[in-house]
């Protein structure tokens, strides 16, 4: 007769991204940056998704108000209005700068703390299309209006993948890559005149489980390990198989039909049930179902509005969120107050030596204080606006 278990042992693995999602022409631009790829490194779990491009349009500079109007746009049906108050965003507060810059145009914004390009200039604040995105749902201060930003992160899920060994930056930046070379040559446009490989993005995902042990009165806990130590990449293998046999993407050959049993996943480990979930503002969908992340401005943290995928014995069940158990209540137009978020810093690093950014508009040079006279724009960077 067996002993009778007196602990549960159970664990909700959490995705979230080490970097703003880029484009697949991005990465290239960025893959010789050494400050990017030790972000990229502290990833083993990506996903290569697709969507039209987005850009922004209708863009203004307002000088005496120092805001930065535009639509966000993706492809024919979708616009967002958003504001961007210079003087609000952070590394411009911290800056000591009497006046900025501003560098604008269908594809990114960069505000510089001296004229653009020169030397000792430097970017304090930039957002391409899907940074301004990742910003908005951490609630960076600066950034107003922008209520569907949860729509605009909406992808086709094409592909999952892991390092098996290594990080991802091995896996699918710096060397060859299967799956992302099949998708750039067989994707077809997701709107007339796009380039695919502006149309395909890359999010790489750091793996975090939190792991929950219940214990009976009985236990003992002399017997117990408390060190924490856990296999991580065995964790890794299993979100993989998780995500592709629930939705199976595309470009996954493998399907893992026989998951939840497998060799390197968790099938028979101590883990009682065991789940994934996407703390990311984020939803991807494939022709065989969809699955929505979540993130709290304010604190950073997973909500309610996120799907997630469990597994008890031989049981896989992706649980929708509003369907399978409560969402969160809608959130006001203007979001939660914003997240003084450390990570964010790191993760939003940035080298103007090494980020070319397509489709640039004109530079507006932006005083601290309310200009009296008509700003100056510089000549070889053309007219953005009928701004004075």
């Amino acid at each position: 007769m067996s002993e009778r278990a007196t602990s549960t042992k159970s664990k909700l693995t959490i995705l979230e991204t080490v970097y703003p999602p880029i484009s697949n022409q991005e990465a290239v631009w960025l893959q010789n940056d050494p400050e990017v790829e030790a972000l990229f490194r502290q990833s083993d779990f990506y996903v290569i998704a697709g969507r039209a491009e987005a850009k922004y349009l209708n863009l203004v500079i307002d000088p005496d108000t120092y805001v930065i109007t535009f639509d966000f746009a993706i492809g024919d049906d979708f616009r967002d209005p958003v504001e961007i108050r210079i003087r609000d965003l952070p590394a411009v507060g911290l800056s000591e700068a009497e006046s900025f810059w501003i560098e604008a145009g269908e594809k990114g914004i960069r505000v510089w703390d001296g004229p653009i390009g020169e030397l000792g200039s430097n970017v304090l604040e930039w957002f391409t299309t899907e940074k301004l995105i990742w910003n908005r749902s951490r609630g960076r201060a600066g950034i107003q209006r922008f209520d569907r930003y949860r729509e605009a992160a909406t992808y086709d899920l094409l592909y999952v993948g892991i390092a098996k060994v290594g990080d991802s930056f091995d896996r699918l930046i710096s060397n060859g890559h299967k799956a992302r070379t099949a998708i750039l040559g067989n994707e077809p446009q997701r709107y007339p005149g796009a380039r695919v490989t502006d149309e395909i993005y890359l999010f790489l995902f750091n793996v975090q489980p939190l792991i929950m042990t219940t214990f009976e009165p009985e236990h003992d806990f002399e017997k117990e390990d408390f060190s924490g130590a856990y296999d991580h990449k065995r964790i890794v293998a299993d979100a993989e198989k998780a995500f592709v046999s629930l939705l199976k993407p595309d470009y996954n050959v493998v399907r893992f039909a026989s998951y939840p049993k497998g060799t390197d996943g968790l099938y028979g480990s101590d883990f009682v049930r065991y789940g994934y979930a996407i703390c990311e503002a984020v939803s991807f969908d494939t022709p065989h179902g969809r699955i929505r992340g979540s993130r709290d401005a304010a604190t950073g943290f997973i909500t309610n509005d996120a799907d997630s995928i469990f597994i008890e014995g031989n049981t896989v069940k992706l649980f929708v969120s509003g369907v399978d158990f409560p969402a969160d209540p809608p959130l006001a137009a203007t979001d939660a107050a914003s997240q003084d978020n450390q990570k964010e810093e790191k993760q939003g690093v940035y080298d103007q030596s090494r980020f070319r950014m397509a489709s640039m508009g004109a530079a507006y040079p932006c005083a601290r204080h309310p200009v009296q006279q008509p700003v100056q724009r510089p000549e070889r960077l053309g007219r953005l606006s009928n701004q004075p």
